[in-house]
């Protein structure tokens, strides 16, 4: 048992010596860190944006109307009508001016026309945009919920 457990520290070891001087190399270990720091935002972004939508929190009744549900209704008009029935399957939040917007489109170029929509709203601050295209053969995951 030992001369396993021997074998599997001195494998570790070497993989953790391996990554190190891959990251910390003089030359190009910046560049790597970057590109690895990068990846791993991204790959955030995306698992929040999946989960996201399921659990998002519900608002707590309060007397009035605040002024994010009144931006987050007028982007939702606007959405519907500039796109129409695509429009009604986007999730948008509003919070202190910045709108965020979440779900799948068919085409690239529908992302950017969705927030350039948005921007033209008066009190909106800025645009969250999480929207992601939406690739054929590819059923969305399912979301475990509580």
């Amino acid at each position: 048992m030992t001369r396993v457990l021997k074998l599997a520290g001195a494998t570790i070891g070497a993989a953790v010596a391996v990554a190190t001087a891959f990251f910390l190399h003089p030359r190009s270990g910046a560049r790597r860190r970057a590109v690895a720091g990068a990846a791993i935002r991204r790959e955030s972004a995306n698992v929040a944006a999946l989960i996201g939508s399921a659990l998002e929190p519900q608002p707590s009744p309060r007397f009035g109307r605040r002024s994010g549900d009144h931006i987050a209704e007028r982007a939702r008009l606007a959405l519907s009508a500039s796109f129409g029935e695509p429009a009604e399957a986007i999730t948008v939040r509003a919070h202190d001016g910045v709108v965020t917007l979440r779900g799948e489109v068919d085409d690239m170029a529908d992302i950017s026309r969705y927030e350039a929509a948005i921007r033209t709203i008066p009190g909106v601050r800025d645009v969250d945009n999480l929207l992601r295209l939406r690739l054929p053969g590819f059923g969305r995951p399912r979301v475990l919920t509580a």
